[in-house]
Parts: C-alpha cells; sequence; structure tokens
C-alpha cells in the first residue's frame, strides 16, 4: 500500500526571479545581512541521487547529483532555484537550477584536477544546504570506507537490482578475474527477478561480459532469484546455486567453465515455500560442502525465521537440513551469506535481520563461527539504513570478500529507498578495515535493537526479493 506524499508547496516565477537577485546580490557583497539579518532555514536540501560518485579528476561524473527540497513540514517545494558550488575548482552546469513538481532539481558536476576527495554545496535561500562529495580512484582502487552505488545496465532496463553475490576466479580461469552475480527488482517487481551476470577488472565497474545475455537462467514459471556463487578448483568451474520461486521453493544449480556459457540447470535441493531462503554454499574440499539457508517460516508475516545448515560431499546431493544457533536478540535473520576464511580458521556469515510481521529489514549484522553451527553475534550491525541514500530505508541481502594481504573486507550492498509510493532498490560497494569492522559491530549501542524493522510511515514489505 503506498503512502501519500505532503502536498507540493510552490513558489512563484516572480518569487524565484526576486531570490535569484537576492543570490547574486549576496554573492557580489559576499555577504547577506550581516549581523542584523538572520534568516533562520525554513527546509531542508537532500541530496536524493549522485553522492559519492566515483570520478575522473577534470572530468564530468558520469551521473547528475540530485537534490530534493523540502519544506519543514517535510512537503517538496516547486519553483525553488538551486545554487551548486564546488569547493574543488570544478564546475556545474548549469550553476542554478529549479525544483520541479517532485521538488527535485539536478546539474551535473565537472570536477577539480584534484586527486582528493572532491567536495561541493546545494543552498537555496531559507533553505539549510546540503553537502555531497566526489571519489577519484587510481587503477580501479575502492576508497577505504565510502560506499559508493553501483551502476549497473540491468537485461529489463532499470538499473534497480538486490541480492549480490561476488566470486573471484584464479589465474588458470579463461576469462574475468571478478564476477558479480545480481538479480533485477525494479520497485519490487520479482518478474525480473532473474540471476544476471557481471564483470570487472576492479570492484567498481561492471559490465555484461562479452557473449552472455541476461538473465543467465530464466523460469518456466515464477521467478529465480537469491544467487550464490563459488569457484570449484578441482573441476575449474564456477558453480551458481539459486532459488525457484513457485509453489514451493527450488534450490537450482547451473556451472560454467568460462563464464559465458552455462549448463542447463539441475535441482538440488527443495523444500515449501519461504522454507530454503537465501541458500549460502561453501566448498572447503571435494567432499566437504555446506549450504545455510533461512527457513521463513510462512513469509514476511511470520512471527520469526531460523538459519538451517545442509551437507554435501559433492556439492549436488544435500542432506537434511539441522538448525543452527545463529540468533539475533529481538530481530531475525532473513538472507544470509557465508564464507569460509582460511587464514583465520573461520566462517563468516552476514545477514540482514526482520521483525514480525514485515520484510522491510534495516541492518545488516556480521557473526562468526568455527564449526558452522555455532555462532558468536555481535551486537550492532555492519551497516543500518540510512547509511547512503540509496539504502535510506532497507539493507538488504549483502556479500563480502575477505582480502588476508590487506586485512581488508569488501561488501557488496543492497537495498532501498522509498520514493514517490514506491521502493526503488539499488546495490553499492564499500572497502573496510577489517579491524574497523569489528570494532564496529562489537560496540554496544543504547538503541533499539538495530532499528531493524520498517522505518515510521513507510509501509512495510509483504513481498520479498
Amino acid at each position: 500500500m503506498a503512502t501519500s506524499r505532503p502536498p507540493i508547496r510552490r513558489i512563484s516565477p516572480a518569487d524565484s526571479i526576486r531570490v535569484l537577485r537576492v543570490l547574486a546580490l549576496c554573492a557580489g557583497l559576499g555577504a547577506c545581512g550581516g549581523d542584523h539579518a538572520i534568516t533562520r532555514p525554513s527546509g531542508v536540501i537532500a541530496v536524493a541521487a549522485g553522492d559519492a560518485q566515483l570520478g575522473v579528476a577534470g572530468e564530468r561524473l558520469a551521473a547528475p547529483i540530485v537534490v530534493e527540497v523540502d519544506d519543514d513540514n517535510g512537503a517538496p517545494v516547486a519553483g525553488v532555484p538551486v545554487t551548486w558550488k564546488a569547493e574543488d575548482g570544478g564546475t556545474f552546469d548549469p550553476a542554478t537550477s529549479f525544483t520541479d513538481e517532485t521538488g527535485r532539481a539536478q546539474a551535473m558536476w565537472t570536477l577539480g584536477d584534484d586527486l582528493h576527495p572532491h567536495t561541493a554545496v546545494a543552498s537555496a535561500s531559507g533553505f539549510a544546504e546540503a553537502r555531497f562529495a566526489a571519489l577519484t580512484a587510481t587503477n580501479g582502487t575502492l576508497p577505504l570506507g565510502v560506499i559508493v552505488p553501483l551502476t549497473l545496465d540491468t537485461y529489463e532496463g532499470s538499473g534497480q537490482t538486490v541480492h549480490p553475490d561476488y566470486v573471484a576466479t584464479p589465474a588458470s580461469w579463461p576469462a574475468s578475474r571478478r564476477y558479480l552475480f545480481i538479480t533485477p527488482y525494479p520497485n519490487g517487481n520479482a518478474g525480473f527477478e532473474n540471476p544476471s551476470e557481471f564483470e570487472s577488472a576492479d570492484p567498481l565497474h561492471w559490465t555484461v561480459p562479452e557473449g552472455v545475455v541476461n538473465p543467465i537462467a530464466s523460469p518456466h514459471d515464477g521467478y529465480l532469484s537469491d544467487p550464490d556463487a563459488l569457484y570449484v578448483p578441482d573441476r575449474n568451474e564456477v558453480w551458481l546455486y539459486f532459488r525457484e520461486v513457485t509453489s514451493e521453493n527450488v534450490i537450482r544449480l547451473t556451472t560454467s567453465s568460462d563464464g559465458d556459457h552455462w549448463s542447463p540447470s539441475i535441482v538440488v535441493a527443495h523444500a515449501p515455500n519461504h522454507q530454503i531462503i537465501s541458500p549460502a554454499v561453501v566448498r572447503r574440499s571435494a567432499t566437504d560442502w555446506l549450504m545455510w539457508s533461512v527457513n521463513g517460516n510462512i513469509g514476511c508475516g511470520g512471527a520469526n525465521a531460523t538459519v538451517e545448515l545442509r551437507r554435501s560431499t559433492n556439492g549436488v546431493d544435500w542432506s537434511a537440513p539441522e538448525p543452527v544457533d545463529l540468533t539475533q536478540p529481538g530481530v531475525w535473520p532473513w538472507h544470509i551469506d557465508v564464507e569460509w576464511i582460511p587464514s583465520r580458521n573461520q566462517f563468516w556469515a552476514v545477514y540482514n535481520v526482520k521483525t514480525a510481521g514485515s520484510c522491510t529489514t534495516g541492518a545488516l549484522f556480521l557473526a562468526t563461527s568455527a564449526d558452522g553451527v555455532h555462532w558468536t553475534t555481535y551486537p550492532s550491525p555492519v551497516l543500518a539504513r540510512g547509511a547512503a541514500p540509496e539504502l535510506r530505508d532497507v539493507v538488504y541481502r549483502s556479500t563480502f570478500a575477505y582480502d588476508p594481504e590487506s586485512d581488508e573486507i569488501t561488501f557488496w550492498y543492497s537495498g532501498a529507498k522509498y520514493t514517490l509510493g514506491e521502493y526503488v532498490w539499488r546495490s553499492a560497494v564499500e572497502r573496510r578495515s577489517r579491524s574497523e569492522v569489528f570494532a564496529t559491530i562489537a560496540a554496544v549501542s543504547n538503541a533499539a535493537p538495530t532499528g531493524a524493522g520498517a522505518p515510521p510511515d513507510l509501509p512495510p514489505l509483504t513481498n520479498f526479493p
């Protein structure tokens, strides 16, 4: 059910011209009003899109910076002149733009020549300004501690995605070294939620491999979700597991020896609907395979959910599930990804968490285990909603890769923001030091158990990707 937006407050063209003249006069004088006329902002400007882009010094960014102007009641305001100012020697086109019927204005930012982080400001008279930044990277290096939205050319054209899963391949592999498997999810439309493949030479820029037509698997009925990939060294293949959703949950497997051609999928596990969600497969040897998944009870409307473990000697034939003791106080794991970390002799799991009656998950946690059954959990999340504009209202299934040489973890997140009556789904990437991540999750907060439920005044997700 969609919630209505507050009514739009409008500024007349004559008022807009007067505001522009005042802004121009202020710019010429260097200030307005001195100590005798202080104007209290009557609203705010918020960055809606385009923050934290990665660009090239001296060149225009790929996407516009978009802001939304709201009054102090949260209503979008049309006709406001927004002035753009770069603090790095760069420029904006246009230098001033007007908000539209949704309270939004945009401009293209050409960065300055500095290689350090670039900053800029969007401002308008009577509104608290918005600051935003852009980064320049060398040789595809992802800056530490910065969430960068991913731009993915999805097969249905929306660029909206959920359920990222990352896999790296060795030098013996004939094609790309890095793959990201992900599913489109345009405004929550599960009809397009089918496994899609992207490759990259670095964590930031992803393209469809030459010769691949997404999706790499299509359903006869229902939809396909929850991709989970791994490299199988004794076969020099990438194996991709995914969940088929019809009247039950079916886990399927497709394999590839070159990243371009995929075998017909086979069924490796199944369960009643909602009872084998988000399979996460780890291979520790040719005969030691583990698959964690979430038993979601009756789905989003259920009061709880549990994590289960299946075992296999070949990755195809799986045992019956056994419960594991991965629990988070006050909430329940909803989608999970697990990796074996040989250098630390541990399993690590990341999982978003739900509250009873909703799948509008607001936080991502990390847990550790020596055996995959008994888990150590931590009081605070790896990431909570609002950490980036694209993840403002939902943090969903995510994945990660640990580099023991640098002692850093790269996370690929997914989530959504609620805009104009719809959830808009995006994915993003962030590189963090292991010490910072574990210090963050070990910190005890006095806040509610993560703010994991649906944000106030937004409709809960009653179906889920």
